[in-house]
This record gives C-alpha cells, structure tokens and sequence, in this order.
C-alpha cells in the first residue's frame, strides 16, 4: 500500500513559489510575444524586424516553453503523460529551432551583417547550437537504436540537457544584447527598452529553474556512476 510523502511546510512553501513563479513566467513571455508580433508587423515583417520576430519568438518563446515541458509545476504540461511531455518538448524544440535558423539566414543575406558586435557573435552561436540541435533531435528520433550503441542513454539524457542549456543561454544572451542594437533603439520607446531587457533576464531566469534542478541531479548521478566504475 503505498503512503502518501508529507512535505515540511519549508519544502511546500518552495513548491508554491516555484508555482506563482512559473505563472509568472508564462505572463512574461506570453507578453514579449505579444510585442515581438506587434513590433514586426508595424514594420511589415521586413528585414531585421523579420529576424527580431523569427529569433525571439524561437527563443523566447517556443524555445523556452519546450525546456519546462518536464517541469513538474509547469500549469500547461503538468496533466499529460511524460511521453507526451517528450513529443510536446521535441515539437516545440524543432518548430523553435527552425524558426531561430530561418531568422539567422535571413540576417546572414543582408549586406549589413557585422559579426564584430557581441550580439551577433552570441547570434551565430546559438545559431549553430539550434541547428546541432534540430539535427541531433531528428537522429534521436528516427535512428533511436544507432544513437543508443554510440551512447548510454543516461549519459545522452545529460548531454542533451546541458547542450540544451547552453544554447538557451547563448540565445536569450543575443536577445538581450539586441536590445542594444541600432534596430531597437530606431524603432523602440528608449524608456521602454529597459523593461524589455528585464523581462528577457526574468524569462531566462524563471525558466532555467527545473531544466537546470534536473541537470544537477543528473550530474551528481553521473557521478556516483563514474565512482563505481
């Protein structure tokens, strides 16, 4: 017969924050959304406005929402199964990646590129990083048994998660940094700039939350794993 755990009033109180946070989070980016589009469209989706729009939203928002889809307080995957958990994650995983890649090569193309500004050199790095991404996803998911004999499924669990970390933060770095960018400063409110940028650092932050509980627990089991061994 199993018993039910009972949480000290400290853990249940963290569990609550970590719920009104989560809430919080979704407003946030639901938000940033809503002004990407909105921004984008009054300059008829046009050259950097197109690429604003493709990249943030990838980041921002698709991307962001597929790393909480695992997380046990997230409001809109906390009822389904954790298969469906997996598939929702891949989807928007894909669908986002695709959306920053687009973004990129369409930034590439334009004669006035310069990669010597720290938002684009963060920009084509976590342009790579969704590209192994989409890739590597797409292997994983069609060639599962191949990917498996080159690797543990423990130790592709951590890399995946760590990969997946480390290209969110180069990504939401390029989006913040854009908000200095002669793009934003031409076309946006200077005082409305600020709140921008703090909710880009809120989003990061918020959303990090379980992906990056979930990688330390895998850590600390890689090594226990590797101590046996």
């Amino acid at each position: 017969m199993s018993q039910t755990t009972k949480l000290s009033p400290m853990s249940s109180a963290w569990l609550q924050i970590q719920s009104i946070l989560n809430s919080i989070n979704h407003m946030l980016i639901f938000l940033v959304a809503i002004f990407f589009f909105t921004l984008a469209r009054s300059l008829d989706f046009q050259d950097t406005a197109m690429h604003m729009f493709m990249t943030g939203i990838g980041f921002h928002v698709l991307i962001a929402q597929a790393l909480m889809s695992h997380y046990k307080l997230n409001p809109i995957t906390r009822w389904i199964s954790h298969k469906n958990k997996s598939r929702f994650h891949g989807l928007l995983q894909l669908v986002g990646g695709s959306m920053v890649l687009l973004g990129a090569l369409g930034k590439f193309s334009q004669k006035d590129v310069h990669f010597n500004t720290w938002h684009g050199r963060f920009g084509v790095a976590a342009a790579f990083g969704c590209a192994a991404s989409v890739v590597g996803g797409l292997v994983n998911f069609f060639q599962p048994k191949m990917v498996l004999k080159i690797m543990p499924a423990s130790e592709l669990r951590f890399r995946h998660n760590l990969f997946g970390l480390v290209t969110f933060t180069l990504g939401m770095t390029a989006i913040y940094l854009g908000y200095y960018s002669k793009f934003f400063t031409r076309y946006v409110d200077h005082q409305f700039i600020p709140a921008m940028m703090l909710a880009t650092a809120l989003v990061y932050l918020l959303t990090i939350i379980g992906p990056l509980g979930s990688l330390l627990t895998k850590l600390k089991y890689r090594r226990q794993r590797n101590h046996q061994q």
